[in-house]
C-alpha cells in the first residue's frame, strides 16, 4: 500500500495470498477465516509461517472483527480496514461505496475483498472511483481491491498466490 507502510503492505500481501478454505454461505464465515489467517500470519512467534516478512516476534498485531467507528469487517491495528463482500453484485455496489467512504474517514489503508463476484463491471467502477486522484479527503487513504474467485476456494495455495489477485495491474496500488 503505497507510501512505504510495512504493515499495510504485509496485510495486503497476506489478503492477496489467502484462499478461503471453502465457498461459504455467509460473509461472517469468510470474515472469521480471514481474521484467523491474518492473526496467525502477522503474530507468528517462531517456526513455519513467517512468510519472510519480518512480521513475527514481539509486534503483537491486533486483528479484530467489526471494530472501530465504521465497524470494519476485519481491522489490523486500527490502521488497515478490510471490507469483505460475498458474491459481490450490482445490488451491493451502492452500499459498498458508502462503506468505503466511511472507512476512508477511519483508516489510512482500506482493502475491499470480494469473495466471489457476480458484477465485474460494478466492481471495476468502484475500483476506478477510489483509485483515481482528486477524491478530496479520500486522497489520504490508500485503497486496494482484491477478488477471490469461487472456483479457487478450497484449493491449496501455490507459491504464486491465487489468480484472483489485484485488479488493474502489477503493482500493489
Amino acid at each position: 500500500m503505497g507510501l512505504g507502510n510495512l504493515l499495510a503492505g504485509n496485510v495486503l500481501d497476506l489478503v492477496d495470498q489467502w484462499i478461503p478454505s471453502e465457498v461459504y454461505g455467509h460473509e461472517k464465515e469468510y470474515q472469521s477465516e480471514l481474521q484467523d489467517y491474518l492473526d496467525e500470519a502477522l503474530n507468528q512467534q517462531s517456526g513455519g509461517f513467517d512468510l519472510g516478512m519480518g512480521t513475527g516476534g514481539g509486534d503483537g498485531h491486533v486483528v479484530s472483527t467489526e471494530r472501530g467507528t465504521s465497524y470494519g469487517d476485519v481491522v489490523v491495528d486500527d490502521e488497515v480496514g478490510i471490507e469483505l463482500k460475498r458474491n459481490f453484485s450490482n445490488s451491493q455496489k451502492k452500499k459498498l461505496r458508502g462503506q468505503l467512504e466511511d472507512y476512508a474517514d477511519n483508516y489510512d489503508y482500506v482493502i475491499a475483498c470480494a469473495c466471489g463476484i457476480e458484477d465485474m463491471d460494478g466492481w471495476r467502477e468502484l475500483e476506478n472511483k477510489f483509485n483515481n486522484r482528486n477524491r478530496g479527503m479520500m486522497d489520504m487513504t490508500d485503497f486496494a481491491f482484491i477478488i477471490k474467485r469461487r472456483e479457487n476456494m478450497g484449493s491449496e495455495p501455490d507459491r504464486g498466490g491465487n489468480d484472483g489477485g489485484l485488479l488493474g495491474g502489477g503493482g500493489l496500488f
